[in-house]
C-alpha cells in the first residue's frame, strides 16, 4: 500500500467527504448457485506453508525490498513468471510473453548541485538529503534568507507578514501532506515567498522522509511552481526552536537570527519496468471473452534508513510480498478446476505502486485486453497481518462486489473470516492502492487488505511477523469470490454510491 499521494488524489480528498453516511445497501448480486465442491475442493488446495515460502523468498534480504527499479524487482518479476507458467496459465504480456514492460522516469537529485539547511550564529548546518529532508521536483532555487514561520497553512493563509516577500516560508503541517498541502503553497505564492520548508508531522521520521524522497524521485508529483522541500518532524521543529519558536504555537512570526537556504536539482534518467501478466481462458464461448482480474504490486521501497537493530533493508512481507503470494495462489487453484470458469481470469502483478500507482496505471493505459470487458478487479494489499478472523473490504460499499464478499464469508464459516467496514474512511485507502487504476476507468473494484500495523513501511515488515494461515484463508476467500464473479452470467454494478464517486473522479480529473 502506497502512501504516496499523486496529484488526482489530492484533489479527490478534498472532493469527497472523509467520513461518509453509512454505505447504502448495494443492488444484490444476481442468484447464482453456491460454490461446486470443485470450486471448494479447489480453494481447499491453497496451504499455508505455500503462501509462507512465496512470502519468504519475495521479501528475503536477497530481494533487498524489491525497489522500483533495481534488480531485485527484475528478480521477482521473474519468480511470478515462472510460477504462473509452472501452472499452465497463459502468457498476458506484449507480443505473447508473461512480462509488459513500462517507461519509469526517475528523477535522481545531483548531489554536488544541491544543499540544504539553515546558519545561526556563524555556523551552516547541513540537512542530509533523504534522511533529514526531501525535494519536491519543481523549482530549483537557489533559495536564502531570514525565514517566516506559519503555525499552520490557515494562520498562512489568514496573513503573513510583508517580509515574506523573497524570503523562506517555514510552514507547519500537522496533518502531513494532506489537502493543507496545497493551502500552503497557495499562501506561500500571494505572499511571494522565494519557497517553501514544511515542517512535517510528527509520524515523519528518518524512515518516512526516506520513502517520500524516493516516490518524489519517481517523477510523478508534478512540477511545482515554487521550491519546496519537506523537514523530518524532529528536525523541523529543532530548527523552529533556534527561531525562539514552539511548532505548535499560533499565528506567524520572522525568525530573526536565522538564514535558510536550499537549492537541488534532479537528473531524469528513463528505466524499463516489468509488469507480469498472465490468462486463464474461460470455458463458456461468450463469457470467455469478458475477464475477472485478480491484482497485487509485487514492489516495495527499497533499502533506506536503519532501524535500531541496524537493519536497513525494507522486505515489504506484508506489503506487499503477502498480496502476491496470493495472486499466485489463486492463480494455481484455478488451474486445478475440473473445468476452467466461464469468464477468463486475468492475473496482473504490478510494480512501481510504492512510486504512486505507476505500473497499474500504465496498464489501464495501455492494457494487453480489452478493459471494457474487465468485469471486476480485486486486488489483494497487505492480507498477512493483525487480527486472525478478521479481512476488510475497503470499497465495499461502491458495487454489488461488497455484498458478494460479504455472502461468500457467510457461506463458508470454515474460512474463519469476518468481512469488516473499512477501519479508518478518513484516509480514503479506496483512492490509494492499485484497483483505484482501474475505477478510473469505470470499473467495479475491491482492495482486499487485513489493514495497516506497527511494522508498515519499516525494516521489520519481514516474513516472520507474517500469517500465513490467516493469508491461505484470505486466499481461498479471494479465490471463491473471484470463481462466483468468473461463473455469473450478470455482470457487477456500481451502487448509488459508487456512481457518484465516478462522477467525482471525472470532475477532479478534469481540473
Amino acid at each position: 500500500m502506497t502512501r504516496r499521494i499523486h496529484l488526482l488524489t489530492l484533489l479527490l480528498l478534498v472532493l469527497i467527504p472523509a467520513c461518509g453516511a453509512p454505505a447504502p445497501a448495494a443492488d444484490p448480486p444476481a442468484p447464482a448457485a453456491a460454490p461446486t465442491s470443485t470450486a471448494a475442493a479447489s480453494a481447499a488446495t491453497i496451504l499455508p506453508e505455500t503462501l509462507r515460502d512465496h512470502i519468504h523468498f519475495l521479501a528475503s534480504d536477497e530481494m533487498r525490498g524489491r525497489d522500483t527499479p533495481s534488480p531485485e524487482l527484475e528478480d521477482a518479476a521473474r519468480y511470478i513468471e515462472e510460477e504462473l507458467r509452472s501452472y499452465g496459465i497463459r502468457p498476458a504480456g506484449d507480443n505473447g510473453n508473461f512480462q509488459q514492460r513500462w517507461p519509469f522516469e526517475s528523477l535522481t537529485l545531483d548531489q554536488a548541485a544541491s544543499r540544504a539547511g539553515v546558519e545561526v550564529d556563524g555556523t551552516f548546518q547541513e540537512w542530509e538529503y533523504a534522511y533529514e529532508y526531501f525535494a519536491i521536483p519543481g523549482m530549483p532555487g537557489p533559495v536564502e534568507g531570514t525565514p517566516v514561520f506559519a503555525a499552520s497553512p490557515m494562520a498562512a493563509i489568514q496573513g503573513l507578514p510583508d517580509a515574506t516577500a523573497g524570503a523562506p516560508l517555514l510552514v507547519n503541517l500537522p496533518e502531513g501532506l494532506g489537502p493543507d498541502f496545497g493551502l500552503a503553497i497557495q499562501a506561500a505564492m500571494q505572499a511571494r515567498a522565494a519557497g517553501v520548508v514544511l515542517l512535517m508531522d510528527e509520524e515523519a521520521d528518518a524512515s518516512t522522509v526516506f520513502q517520500l524522497a524516493a516516490a518524489l524521485e519517481g517523477g510523478a508529483a508534478g512540477q511545482m511552481p515554487i521550491p519546496i522541500i519537506g523537514l523530518r518532524h524532529d528536525v523541523g521543529r529543532e530548527l523552529a526552536a533556534m527561531g525562539g519558536v514552539d511548532a505548535e504555537e499560533e499565528g506567524t512570526r520572522v525568525l530573526d537570527g536565522l538564514t535558510v537556504s536550499f537549492r537541488y536539482s534532479f537528473d531524469p534518467e528513463t528505466h524499463d519496468v516489468p509488469n507480469v501478466v498472465g490468462v486463464l481462458p474461460g470455458s463458456d464461448p461468450e463469457l470467455s471473452q469478458e475477464y475477472v482480474m485478480i491484482l497485487a504490486h509485487f514492489d516495495h521501497v527499497g533499502v533506506g534508513p536503519a532501524d535500531e537493530t541496524g537493519d536497513s533493508i525494507y522486505s515489504g512481507a506484508d506489503d506487499n510480498a503477502s498480496g502476491t503470494a496470493a495472486l499466485l495462489e489463486v492463480a494455481r487453484a484455478m488451474t486445478t478446476l475440473t473445468q476452467a470458469p466461464a469468464r477468463s481470469v486475468i492475473f496482473l502483478a504490478v510494480s512501481g505502486e510504492e512510486k504512486g500507482l505507476l505500473g497499474s496505471m500504465w496498464y489501464a493505459d495501455n492494457p494487453t485486453v480489452d478493459l471494457d470487458q474487465v468485469v471486476a478487479v480485486l486486488n489483494m494489499d497487505m492480507v498477512s497481518r493483525n487480527a486472525p478472523d478478521t479481512v476488510h473490504a475497503i470499497g465495499e460499499e461502491y458495487s454489488s462486489l461488497g455484498p458478494l464478499i460479504q455472502e461468500i464469508s457467510r457461506t463458508n464459516p470454515e474460512l474463519g473470516l469476518v468481512v469488516a467496514p473499512d477501519p479508518e474512511p478518513e484516509e480514503q485507502a479506496f483512492l490509494r492502492s492499485d484497483h483505484f487504476s482501474f475505477v478510473q476507468k469505470g470499473i467495479p473494484a475491491l482492495m482486499i487488505t487485513t489493514w495497516l500495523h506497527d511494522d508498515y513501511h519499516l525494516p521489520s515488515d519481514t516474513p516472520e511477523r507474517t500469517d500465513p494461515d490467516k493469508a491461505a484463508r484470505i486466499t481461498q476467500l479471494v479465490f471463491l469470490t473471484a470463481h462466483r464473479l468468473a461463473e455469473t452470467p450478470e455482470r457487477p454494478q456500481w451502487t448509488a454510491a459508487g456512481r457518484q464517486l465516478l462522477q467525482q473522479i471525472q470532475a477532479a480529473g478534469q481540473m
